[in-house]
């Protein structure tokens, strides 16, 4: 063989094993970098700091890292919670070894109750790791936060749990919906949820899984479901006290009794203690113990809130905890004891990096001291920092206001940059979507925090004002997802009252335009109407045509829910002036869309038909199979309310084909009912009956419940028009369980109404009477006092046909006292029925009375 291919070969040879054991050792070093609690072990997930710069191709390689983040490197958002198995674990053998022996089939929830700091954290999660291979398929920690300032509600906990199941999917914002999904993520699994600081019975039973799962639980007081398991949890026994001092400082042997004993026998306290003995060897453990004894004597009998020092009451946050904490602050330097108070501020859990910057602690070297006093606590597998709530609260107390304002600038405007990255990551791809979500949960208490402090602050100072717009322009697209519309709302109409404040004309017009699209997701028209209007004033103004046009085509929407026909039609003429400059079909085709629906409401029907049919030719042209079957249905709903029945079926007929072949069944449900309808009105009952018998079937198929419940609706409202009573009230009363949940109140209301008045045309006033005070329920819950006067008219109605006419007095008196202050055309109309009832009673009682 050839020298020289020999030596090229063995050359490849030596370059292949080189990299190979390169790559040996980078690993090493980064499993080596996540077992360490340094600012290095957090760097992938850090951000540049703000006001530094950075090259667009370091900014490129920071996206390459988070777009990395996932559950799988957060337990915090997976399904496998729990944090890390304490090292060693001392006393409460009794409630280990009885929940060891039980058998957890179907059980109820494991409650510990107690005081703070007594430990109750680390027996849940001593318990929970001794459970959890019997409910493998998820472990969830939840903290309530009962005892801190920022209670965490029930709502956002369900969050916690559909977002580790489904990181992509937005956070249902209405009550019924979320409820479901929770309740639906648990079937067929077998989970473990360790709830945190509860302090309602309440937040059990909502958050409760199934039979198949487990709860374990930590309260102050004693919160116990029936068939739960509760036991409370008390500081440890002198025995275990002084074991878990020997144990934290082997020097401190021979005091270890004494010490645990001034500690109160507290697991917190004692870990604090025995943490300064480890880390101070030189410290006399004589100084501790008098010290100790010093500031028990200092605190007031058992039962006092307060202690008076120089002339001032200081409040006593826990009696064991209070005095180790004063001595190892007293002893910290200068520096780690002003990082310790900055801490104080973060919101939430926070990690190295946001530490390093906030706190101006280089490479986290006071951080790291912190953690080995037990000052602060370290979550190794999610690389997080947090504080016990009762050192937090003692902390607190130390703070300066010049370190208050400083550090909160500082957080503001790091976590500002925290939500930016995070929205940018977020439009890269699916995976960095993922990663832009988790980052933004991750770190959403200290964003809140944030931002609350620029709304505050937003008068003082322009800058401040400008960040408070800014912290909402960022998170327009994340926090809908995770957040319910009256949170965004808020922060909204902090940063435009911040915007005017500033005189910030443009970032008003930012606000009005974001606060309008939120109140029109919520379907709050009539103040979205308000901020839309003038947010198409400022973009009109200056010269946005883009953001002009948003506005507009919003507040079209929005006028179509209010009644404001005519303004709707305005807006959406004007909309289409603009996108035909743009030279977009497809929102032509949507604004003619809804031009035509404006039209219709205010029947303006040719209008609206040639709308339509502009419309739908642009959909033919574009193959957009939907919108030709959505616009047909349309043409066909014209028609009908023209009385051209025949076209009217034609058209739904062509609709309900082209339905099918883009598989819209959606759609052809829809299609059939509107059929049915016109079907009806031709009088021929049989083919409308037909029709929607067919619709419900596809609703079942598709396993729609509340469209079955409209569908029956719809049926027994035909039955009843033809006065097939019995029929009507089967149809009925088959609707109502479907519609009762999930659907818009008015629906049901309206099906109970007529039920009732169905079973009055039968003759069964009791049956009757039940439907109409579900009906006025419904109406009352929900402020609609016209709805609820309705119902209590017509239950006077029964009673004056076939009651005790004192019956119908009341019923007609209440009805009148609810009719509404503001009246419509339809209120004043049943007021003046009901008062020339009562006035006509009036007279015939006097008549029958001989006065």
């Amino acid at each position: 063989m050839d020298l020289s291919l020999i030596i090229i070969i063995l050359v490849v040879i030596f370059i292949g094993l080189r990299f190979i054991f390169s790559n040996s050792d980078s690993g090493k070093n980064s499993e080596k970098n996540k077992q360490e609690p340094s600012s290095s072990s957090s760097d992938t997930l850090s951000r540049t700091p703000s006001g530094s710069s950075s090259s667009s191709g370091q900014g490129a390689s920071l996206l390459n890292q988070l777009s990395m983040i996932n559950s799988k490197s957060f337990p915090a958002l997976s399904i496998k919670q729990l944090p890390e198995k304490l090292e060693a674990f001392f006393g409460r053998k009794d409630i280990l070894h009885e929940v060891a022996a039980k058998n957890w089939g179907s059980a109820g929830p494991i409650c510990l109750y107690g005081k703070k700091a007594t430990g109750k954290t680390s027996l849940a999660l001593e318990l929970a790791h001794q459970l959890a291979p019997k409910y493998p398929d998820a472990q969830f920690y939840i903290d309530l936060k009962g005892d801190g300032d920022h209670p965490l509600p029930v709502s956002k906990a369900m969050g916690y749990v559909l977002r580790a199941f489904n990181p992509q999917e937005p956070i249902p914002s209405d009550p019924f919906e979320l409820s479901e999904q929770y309740g639906a993520s648990f079937r067929g699994k077998r989970i473990l949820i360790v709830l945190e600081n509860v302090k309602k019975l309440s937040q059990i039973k909502h958050l409760m899984p199934p039979k198949s799962g487990m709860m374990i639980v930590t309260s102050e007081t004693k919160i116990a479901p029936p068939g739960s398991f509760s036991r409370q949890v008390k500081e440890l026994h002198q025995d275990e006290g002084e074991l878990l001092l020997f144990y934290l400082a082997p020097t401190a042997k021979q005091d270890a009794a004494e010490i645990a004993e001034l500690c109160g026998n507290s697991p917190l306290a004692i870990s604090i203690a025995g943490s300064f003995i480890r880390a101070n060897p030189d410290f006399p453990l004589t100084n501790i113990i008098n010290s100790l004894r010093e500031e028990r004597r200092l605190l007031k009998p058992e039962g006092d809130e307060f202690i008076k020092e120089e002339k001032k009451e200081i409040e006593i946050i826990d009696r064991n905890v209070q005095p180790i904490f004063n001595i190892v602050n007293k002893e910290l330097k200068k520096e780690t004891a002003t990082v310790l108070r900055k801490l104080a501020l973060f919101a939430d859990s926070f990690d190295g990096k946001a530490e390093e910057n906030i706190c101006g602690d280089r490479e986290n070297e006071h951080l790291k001291r912190l953690v080995s006093l037990k000052l602060i606590e370290y979550d190794p597998l999610n690389q997080l920092y947090s504080f016990h709530e009762v050192v937090r609260k003692l902390v607190a107390k130390e703070l300066r206001p010049s370190e208050k304002i400083l550090t909160h600038r500082n957080l503001a405007l790091y976590y500002f940059g925290v939500l930016s990255e995070a929205n940018e990551l977020y439009g890269q791809d699916e995976e960095a979507a993922e990663s832009a979500l988790n980052m933004f949960d991750l770190n959403w208490a200290n964003i809140q925090a944030g931002q609350a402090w620029s709304a505050n602050k937003s008068t003082e100072d322009a800058t401040i004002a400008k960040l408070c717009g800014d912290f909402c322009t960022q998170a327009r697209v994340l926090m809908p997802m995770r957040h319910p519309p009256e949170e965004c709302i808020q922060w909204n109409e902090s940063a435009l009252a911040a915007s005017r404040e500033s005189e910030n004309i443009e970032s008003e017009k930012n606000n009005l335009l974001t606060l309008g699209m939120q109140l029109v997701d919520m379907e709050l028209y009539e103040r979205a109407v308000e901020y839309l209007e003038d947010a198409q004033s400022l973009a009109n103004q200056l010269g946005h045509s883009k953001d002009e046009k948003d506005a507009l085509n919003l507040l079209g929407k929005a006028s179509l829910e209010t009644g404001g026909y005519e303004r709707a039609s305005e807006c959406f003429e004007k909309v289409l002036e603009f996108v035909r400059l743009e030279g977009n079909k497809k929102n032509e085709m949507e604004a003619l869309d809804y031009l035509g629906q404006a039209y219709y409401k205010s029947n303006e029907l040719e209008q609206a038909e040639l709308n339509f049919k502009k419309a739908l030719d642009i959909a033919q042209k574009t193959d957009n199979k939907k919108q030709v079957a959505k616009n047909l249905d349309d043409i066909g709903l014209v028609n009908t309310k023209m009385k051209k029945f025949t076209t009217a079926i034609t058209q739904f007929k062509q609709a309900k084909t082209v339905s099918r072949q883009c598989n819209d069944q959606v759609r052809e449900m829809g299609v059939m009912q509107n059929m049915a309808n016109a079907h009806m009105k031709m009088g021929k009952t049989k083919k409308g009956i037909e029709n929607l018998e067919a619709s419900l079937t596809l609703a079942k198929k598709l396993e729609d419940k509340k469209s079955q419940g409209i569908i029956l609706k719809k049926t027994g409202d035909f039955y009843q028009q033809l006065k097939e009573f019995e029929k009507a009230v089967e149809s009925y009363e088959k609707g109502w369980p479907k519609i009762r949940k999930g659907t818009h109140f008015k629906i049901e209301y309206s099906l109970l109404t007529n039920l009732g008045e169905t079973y009055w045309q039968l003759n069964n006033d009791e049956k009757a009477l039940i439907c109409f005070r579900h009906a006025k329920s419904i109406g009352k819950k929900n402020n609609e006092r016209f709805l609820e006067a309705q119902s209590l008219w017509k239950m006077s109605l029964i009673y004056q046909k076939s009651g005790p006419s004192e019956e119908a007095m009341s019923f007609a008196d209440m009805a009148s006292q609810a009719c509404p202050d503001i009246p419509t055309e339809e209120s004043k109309k049943l007021a003046e029925e009901i008062k020339e009832w009562m006035m006509k009673k009036v007279e015939e009682d006097i008549k029958g009375s001989g006065l």
